[in-house]
């Protein structure tokens, strides 16, 4: 089928995984052309974003959660499930600069599931959106004939003014990132290696919360939108050298990169060698993060070090963006290049190099 849809949209013969998902998404972008002037971002970006009255701008963004894809339930709880589901469309909101508002809620459901799991699946969903204050308005429901699917559309909004796209960075601009990277990668991988969730839960905790139920940087992304400091700003949801990509190769740019100054948390430090033999690999290319990466003119480097101390997380200065013609590069403290050898997300692709 996805074969025939390719064929319709480009009249050529193309496999999906051949394509990729990136590919696909530029193919259908060059099929629907937009010329409504309200339609300030549009497909490509993960937040579309409509101008309305006034100086406001509407955000909207949808994801598809996919049983067996996106979610293991013999590793996850229906509670933390309900909670990722909505706070992963919320971090698309915050790598906007924007104020999370109203979502609808689309679910195709296996006949043979319990009703309490679905009871324990809104008690997470409700707490997560009574935390950041956005209401639930409508939606639908279906038989599925197969596996779990869960819709998630978030509405938010933001002045004009302080939207923050993709595509603002330019050569010199210095990288930043909130949080900590590799936590949740390395969380479902001690899953994954235990197959007990409560007993994975209660030896590594933080890491494996990290994955299980991530927290948007609402607050971050606001205070960084409202001061006019980010040029460009994405989620990390795909791993942070596939969404530095995004900010930087696709506009023309490369990037530098300093290794030893990642964000790596104790558990990361103290865990990673026992599942990975480069302690880097995670934190490089490991996804689900949805921590904030953001790129800032130098100018303004020390009012955004002196705003972070209102941030709820740590923020860390990573890197720095260059001429395109110096590509993405990871480099050591003495200035030696790290060899990249790793693949980001891509949901057709096997592997996408840098």
């Amino acid at each position: 089928m996805l074969r025939i849809c390719l064929n319709i949209i480009k009249g050529e013969p193309v496999d999906i995984e051949e394509l990729g998902e990136f590919g696909l998404i530029e193919r259908i972008k060059g099929s629907f052309k937009s010329r409504d002037r309200r339609l300030l971002q549009g497909i490509g970006d993960d937040t579309a974003a409509l101008s309305t009255a006034g100086d406001k701008v509407t955000l909207l963004t949808t994801d598809l959660l996919l049983e067996g894809i996106h979610f293991d339930l013999r590793l996850n709880s229906p509670y933390y499930l309900g909670r990722k589901t909505l706070a992963v469309n919320l971090s698309d909101i915050a790598a906007m600069g924007g104020i999370p508002q109203y979502f609808l809620l689309s679910l195709g459901i296996p006949r043979h599931y319990p009703v309490e799991f679905f009871s324990e699946f809104f008690r997470g969903l409700k707490e997560l959106s009574r935390d950041y204050r956005v209401s639930l308005i409508g939606g639908d429901t279906s038989a599925s004939a197969g596996k779990l699917t869960i819709s998630i559309t978030v509405l938010g909004e933001v002045h004009r003014a302080q939207m923050i796209g993709r595509a603002g960075a330019a050569v010199g601009n210095q990288i930043f990132v909130t949080g900590t990277l590799g936590d949740s990668l390395l969380g479902l991988k001690i899953l994954q290696d235990s197959g007990n969730p409560v007993q994975s839960l209660r030896k590594f905790p933080r890491v494996v919360l990290k994955h299980l139920d991530p927290r948007p940087r609402i607050k971050e992304g606001r205070l960084i939108a409202e001061k006019g400091l980010a040029t460009a700003m994405i989620d990390l949801s795909d791993g942070l050298l596939a969404d530095l990509s995004h900010l930087t190769r696709e506009i023309g740019l490369g990037a530098r990169l300093w290794r030893e100054k990642l964000p790596l948390s104790n558990y990361y430090r103290r865990n990673i060698l026992s599942f990975e033999k480069d302690r880097w690999n995670l934190a490089l290319a490991g996804g689900e993060d949805y921590e904030l990466l953001f790129t800032v003119d130098r100018a303004k480097v020390e009012p955004l070090k002196c705003l972070s101390s209102r941030f709820d997380c740590r923020l860390t200065h990573i890197g720095e963006v260059v001429k395109g013609k110096e590509g993405l590069k990871v480099v050591d403290e003495k200035g030696r290049p790290h060899k990249i050898n790793l693949s980001g997300y891509d949901h057709f692709r096997t592997q996408v190099t840098f």
